[in-house]
This record gives C-alpha cells, structure tokens and sequence, in this order.
C-alpha cells in the first residue's frame, strides 16, 4: 500500500485514533492472561506486540473505510446522487449564481463532450440529470486532483467519513470492554477508561453525519472553484 499524505491522513490517522479499545483489551486482559506464555518466550513477544500494533492498524484500515463507504456515506449521498457537488451543479440550486453555473455546464460539455440537461429536462427528470452531474464530477475530479486546496481538502474529508466508521466500530468495542471489565474480568481501571471511550466515541458518531456534511460541502465548493479558476487562467 502507498504511503503518501492523503494515506496518512485519511487512513492511517482515523484507524489509529479508533484502536484504542483494542489496545485496552490487549494491554488489560489479552497480554495479562498469556503472560505466562509470552515469558517463556521474550522475544517472540516483542515480536507479537509490534505484529499485533501493525496488523491491528491496517484491519481497522479497512473496516473503517467499508464502514464509511459502504453504510455510511451512500446511506447519506444515495449513491453519489446527492453528492454536495452534484447538488451546487443542478440548476435548482442556489450556491452558486447562475451565470456562474451556466458557465460550468459550458466547460463540462468542452472538457468531457457531457451535455447537463436544461433545467426544464432537470425538473422533468432530476435522477438523469444528477447522474449525469455525477459522471462529470468524476471527470472533474481526475482534472484537478493534483491542485494543492482540493487536495488538502479530499484529505480533510476522507479523514471525518472514515473517522466516522471508526467511531461505530470503536463505540462497540468499548462497550465490549465495559461488560468484560466490569462484570467478567473485574478491573476498576480498565472499565473507567472503556467508560470513557464509549462516551466519547458514541458522541462523535452521533455528530458523524453533520461532520461529513460540514467537510463535505467545503471540499465540493473548493473542487468546482479550482476547476473552474483553473478554467478562468487557462482562457486569459
């Protein structure tokens, strides 16, 4: 896997920041009850622990990132069609002027050959139109993915929707960590900790929605004024 600034930022950091209840169950209960074994064994452990640090990390990599995409973001955006981007390039919508509008269907249809749909067709039919939105956006994407803004910005947001599959998954395991060092393997220190944990990601997954929303909106606005600035440079 490709370790760059979008990687760290987006995968690596929400997967680390939601480990810690593992962690706690490994440090409290898992290294506790082998700790016999791994004595006889010192090395291996070091071995074990650095193993377990890494594999850890890139499973939650994963599960976060499907979490995110798979549940969480098309539940929100249907499937892209509600997109923030797609919604600033419907005729209908009111962030952008018209004329400014207008003029990005015009370079959409000189860059990539797409006609948007008139705003009569747009009303008559508004699911051809944004899919036809999303397709351009896709294409706008890959035109200015390098810009420095947009992708600090992609950064920004692919960190808050995967840090929001991080947190349902980390809110779960702190529960888990609750009922076993509460009730099965009783340790006062331990449950206060998970207590906490469970507070704090369950808040966060709570506000993941409105998150998503803030970032989201922020990098679709710098997307479309990137493309479009770089439009304005190119035609001086």
């Amino acid at each position: 896997m490709k370790f760059d600034i979008y990687s760290l930022t987006a995968r690596v950091l929400p997967a680390f920041l939601s480990s810690v209840p593992f962690f706690l169950l490994n440090y409290f209960l898992l290294n506790p009850l082998m700790g016999d074994f791994w004595g006889e064994l010192l090395a291996l452990k070091i071995v074990s622990n650095i193993t377990f640090s890494f594999a850890l990390l890139f499973l939650l990599m994963q599960i976060d990132r499907i979490i995110s995409k798979e549940f969480i973001e098309k539940n929100i955006y249907k499937n892209e069609l509600y997109f923030p981007t797609t919604n600033f390039l419907l005729h209908l919508d009111k962030t952008f002027s018209s004329d400014f509008t207008r003029k990005i269907h015009q370079k959409i249809k000189k860059d990539f050959g797409l006609n948007i749909p008139s705003a009569t067709s747009e009303s008559m039919d508004n699911d051809h139109s944004r899919q036809l939105i999303c397709e351009s956006v896709s294409l706008i994407r890959s035109r200015v993915e390098k810009g420095n803004l947009v992708g600090q910005h992609n950064a920004e947001y692919g960190f808050i929707r995967n840090l929001a599959g991080g947190n349902i998954l980390a809110a779960l395991a702190s529960l888990i960590n609750v009922i076993v060092f509460g009730f099965i393997y009783p340790n006062q220190l331990a449950f206060w900790i998970s207590c906490a944990t469970l507070f704090i990601y369950s808040l966060l997954a709570l506000f993941s929605k409105k998150m998503i929303d803030a970032v989201g909106y922020r990098y679709a606005k710098v997307l479309i004024q990137e493309y479009m600035g770089n439009y304005e440079s190119t035609n001086k």
